[in-house]
Formats: structure tokens, C-alpha cells, sequence
């Protein structure tokens, strides 16, 4: 029997609600937890190979630009960090980064990307964080809404919720670029006939971009409690937000602003010999109560 949840929540009563809900099934902040530890233990992911073939070229038109160090730290910010988090495209799962910065040296590097190895790469690290994911995701989302299945019975779900989640993903592509591709074409055309406005169509990009996330933010949550798919679930998620449009943006302010805050602690606390356990398992609980309560947050707001 699934736990009543009050149709009428403060942002502090739907935190609260996540992390009870997280203390009914506590352990599953573990998954978090051990994914973060191999981010901050296992080996970095770089496009270093490519770094001598581009750095010259960066150089090269930092000098016709007049900024000749712009393109050796362009180079060091994108080929030589780590890409882990960047290729995990369907990671939900909430974890501690390491801090940001150069992972190799950009000397000493001659020879080419291995494209069909990266390719391999990228594709093992999804599977990996689709399958940390769908099995978190559906353990959280029992805790929340009180209906526990049987380890075969949670596995079988799991694997529902990652098919789910990868046509989500596959839906929000195409009809991105369905409706992006001809105003990308009117973009470039802008831009290229008056190269002053070009700030101003990438803020406007922004923007759109911004407020897709913010509509259909909540589809994996429809996934996981209301059991739909992935188009009915985008449609749910623009529902709740159409009628809850301030309380959506309140807490997920209020949840960019926890998580960042608390990573500046966490991250000084793993650079202690005996610090980075504690930050790893901290991190691992505050991100999964926040994810449970997110899944609170749709919930009582369904039940409207």
C-alpha cells in the first residue's frame, strides 16, 4: 500500500518527505557513492592525442584575434580534462566531481585519437551509468512511494526504467532537432550577415535551451512513479511545471544551491588524507535525498 502524501507541501515539508523517504532505504546512497569514488580514484578520460595537432592551430588565430594565450588554455580546458561526466549522457545519478583542471600535461603527445576505441569508450561509460542509474532510480523511487518489489521484481523494473530513460533521451533529441535545425540554419545565416548579434542569438539559444530543461525536468520522475513513457512522460513533466511554474524554479534553485555549496565542502574535505570517504558518502546522501525529493515534489503535485 502506496503512503499518502498532503496535496498542499512547502518546499522544507517535500525535503523533508525525500530524506525520510532516502531513511527507509538508506543504503541505496552506496550506488552514489561508489560512482563518485571511481570518478575521484579510477583513471581520467582526455582527448589528449589531439592536443598538439590543435594547439597550434588555436595559437595561430589567437594571434590574428590579438589573444595569443586564448588558444593554449582553450586547448587545456577542453582536450586535456577529464570528459567522464561530460560523455555520461544518461547519468542520473547524483555524485561528486573532482575539481576541474588539466588531468595530463600538454607536452609529450604525439600520436592520434584511436576515434573507433573512443567511440567504444563512450559507449561503456552510458551503459555503465544507465544501469547505475535505472537500478538507483527505482530502488529511490520504491522508498518513496512505499511499494517495494523483490530483488527479481526490482531488477525487471530497473530494466524498464532504463529503456524508458534512453527513449526520453532519443524523444528529447529528435524533437530538438526538429524544431532547432531551421532556426540554427536563420542563426548561422544572422550571424555570418551581421557578426555583431552573434552574442545575442547565443543568450537567446540559452534561453531556450533553459526553459526546455525546466518544462520537461520532471519526465523521469512520470517514468518512475506514474509508469508511463517516455512522450507521455515530457507531457507530464510540462503539466506539472505549467501549474507549479514558481515552486519548480524555487526548488530547483534550491537544490543547485545545496549541491554547489556543499561540493566546495566536500571537495576541501577530500583533499584531507582521511577526508575524501566521508565527502564521498556526505555528498552521497545529500544528493539522494534531494533526488527522492524531487520525486516527492511530482508526487504531491500529481496528486493535485
Amino acid at each position: 500500500m502506496s503512503i499518502a502524501t498532503p496535496k498542499n507541501l512547502s518546499l522544507t515539508d517535500i525535503i523533508s518527505a525525500g530524506y525520510r523517504a532516502l531513511h527507509r532505504r538508506l543504503w541505496v546512497m552506496l550506488i552514489p557513492a561508489l560512482v563518485s569514488g571511481y570518478l575521484w580514484l579510477g583513471a581520467p578520460i582526455a582527448l589528449t592525442p589531439l592536443a598538439t595537432g590543435v594547439q597550434a592551430d588555436l595559437a595561430m588565430v589567437g594571434e590574428l584575434i590579438g589573444q595569443e594565450g586564448e588558444g593554449v588554455r582553450l586547448a587545456q580546458a577542453v582536450l586535456m580534462t577529464d570528459l567522464r561526466l561530460a560523455l555520461a549522457w544518461l547519468n542520473f545519478v547524483p555524485m561528486l566531481a573532482p575539481t576541474e583542471g588539466p588531468v595530463v600535461p600538454l607536452m609529450g603527445i604525439e600520436h592520434e585519437v584511436n576515434w573507433p576505441r573512443m567511440l567504444l569508450t563512450i559507449g561503456v561509460v552510458n551503459v555503465l551509468a544507465l544501469v547505475f542509474s535505472s537500478y538507483f532510480l527505482t530502488l529511490l523511487s520504491e522508498a518513496v512511494s512505499g511499494v517495494y518489489l523483490p530483488l527479481v521484481g526490482s531488477l525487471q523494473r530497473a530494466l524498464a526504467v532504463a529503456l524508458a530513460l534512453v527513449g526520453y533521451w532519443l524523444v528529447l533529441a529528435g524533437i530538438g532537432l526538429l524544431l532547432a535545425l531551421p532556426f540554427l540554419a536563420l542563426s548561422i545565416i544572422v550571424i555570418v550577415a551581421l557578426p555583431g548579434t552573434a552574442l545575442a542569438i547565443l543568450l537567446a539559444w540559452y534561453i531556450v535551451l533553459f526553459w526546455a530543461y525546466i518544462y520537461t525536468c520532471f519526465a523521469p520522475e512520470a517514468i518512475l512513479l506514474s509508469r508511463v513513457g517516455p512522450l507521455q512522460a515530457i507531457v507530464a513533466s510540462i503539466n506539472i511545471v505549467r501549474h507549479n511554474l514558481a515552486e519548480t524554479l524555487m526548488l530547483l534553485l534550491l537544490n543547485l544551491l545545496i549541491v554547489n555549496g556543499l561540493g566546495l565542502v566536500w571537495r576541501q574535505l577530500a583533499a584531507m588524507p582521511v577526508g575524501l570517504p566521508v565527502a564521498l558518502l556526505g555528498s552521497a546522501y545529500i544528493g539522494s535525498g534531494l533526488t527522492a525529493a524531487r520525486m516527492e515534489f511530482y508526487r504531491a503535485h500529481l496528486a493535485r
